[in-house]
């Protein structure tokens, strides 16, 4: 559910400049790497002057989360200057890193203006949504449904057939939004913005050579994961994120997105590289 999600992407203070996190998914196998940037976000803009915006995150992915366990959140304020402040973040299970963390935050500014063109693709309400694609298949996984449960609406330009996926162009398209409206809380929609970046961007590089996510024979993982926020959005409006790999090889690959509004605003972008490897 929506609300279960905005709950989980906004950590509970536990002391100067601690938070701790519930986890979107207790039935999966681990937890879901935007969960864990997207709560990052949030207790960074919990420690930050309101008149500063985070315009990126930098962080690294090192060991799988345990969905079974909370996750504490650490703030150090690393530092606060006339217009940017800088904060690290480390996500922690059992005193040991999952995931840490750079941010920046900068006071609003002017000057020029330059973006690419979105690309010209349907618009969301002539596709089917992934959940509605799953529910049809039959092949619904209800412990890990991140592009497929009731809080976010999902539709991909050309969709993939999951578990029989085949080589094709290692591009992806989806429309993007939350089921329901959002709150203007300060930060929020930075944080779902970061849950919802971590989509497809290990995807795009498996489907080049026909991979599965669930392959046992490979190895899998998000190593790494930049994000940079250009200008205002909303989640709850739609934001079309392209992905396209940048490269695969030596066990590992390398992808990129934008997220743009409808009306062809280019607001965020990503890159991530992740491990891909046979076992």
């Amino acid at each position: 559910m929506l609300s279960q999600l905005i709950d989980v992407v906004s950590p509970r203070p536990e002391g100067e400049d601690r938070f701790v996190g519930a986890n979107m998914h207790p039935l999966g196998l681990r937890v879901y790497g935007g969960q864990v940037l997207a709560q990052a976000v949030s207790t960074a803009v919990a420690t930050v002057a309101d008149d500063r915006v985070i315009h990126s995150q930098h962080a690294y992915f090192l060991r799988p989360g345990d969905v079974t366990t909370p996750i504490l959140f650490e703030v150090e304020r690393a530092r606060d200057g006339a217009s940017f402040s800088s904060r690290r973040v480390v996500a922690l299970q059992r005193g040991k890193p999952i995931l840490v963390a750079s941010m920046s935050f900068q006071q609003a500014s002017e000057g020029d203006d330059y973006q690419p063109e979105m690309p010209l693709v349907p618009p969301p309400e002539s596709l089917p949504s992934e959940r509605q694609l799953q529910l049809e298949a039959g092949s619904l996984d209800e412990s890990f449904m991140i592009t497929t449960g009731e809080d976010l609406d999902i539709r991909l330009v050309a969709p993939i057939d999951w578990r029989n996926p085949t080589p094709r162009e290692p591009l992806l398209q989806a429309w993007m939004k939350t089921t329901g409206p959002v709150p203007d809380r300060r930060g929020l929609h930075h944080a779902l913005l970061a849950y919802l970046s971590d989509a497809f961007l290990v995807d795009v590089c498996l489907i080049k050579h026909g991979r599965r996510f669930d392959d046992e024979r490979w190895q899998i993982a998000s190593l790494d994961h930049g994000l940079w926020f250009h200008e205002d959005f909303r989640v709850d409006d739609w934001l079309l994120h392209v992905v396209e790999a940048e490269r695969v090889g030596g066990g590992r690959g390398l992808a990129r997105g934008s997220f743009y509004t409808r009306e062809g605003r280019l607001v965020a972008s990503t890159v991530q590289q992740s491990v891909m490897r046979l076992r």
